[in-house]
């Protein structure tokens, strides 16, 4: 099943807001039925079923951690299209720490990752409606 709105998120676990990315975007596949998350290891390694998912995915929101931009970059590398962004250390003001830092997070910053991200999905129900 292509998902209505799909997620390509740093997921990188090597730091603070890596990890962040990625508890955050698994959260919301919890709650809504109609969002995926794509492989970004995938992606990089032109996996042919991870690249025609992705094209044929009408909506997708990229979530980095931080001022490297993996995920975008990746994204735009590939050709992949998208409209929503949103970048932890930019947009959340959210530090990040550095590499080994992978624990060093709260659950106040998942709540806010995951706020963000679901206000951006709102927006994109919104567009859907009009």
């Amino acid at each position: 099943m292509i998902p209505k709105i799909g997620l390509l998120v740093c997921n990188s676990g090597a730091s603070n807001t890596g990890t962040l990315t990625g508890i955050a975007a698994m959260e919301i596949i919890k709650e809504f039925e109609d969002i995926g998350i794509f492989s970004l290891p995938a992606l990089v390694n032109k996996a042919k079923r991870q690249l025609s998912l992705i094209k044929k995915t009408q909506r997708i929101v990229i979530v980095d951690g931080c001022k490297n931009l993996c995920a975008k970059k990746i994204a735009e590398k590939l050709g992949i299209s998208y409209r929503f962004y949103l970048n932890l250390e930019h947009d959340l003001k959210i530090k990040k720490l550095g590499p080994f830092t992978s624990l060093q997070y709260s659950n106040e910053e998942i709540n806010k990752v995951k706020t963000a991200i679901e206000e951006i999905i709102g927006k994109i129900r919104n567009e859907d409606y009009k």
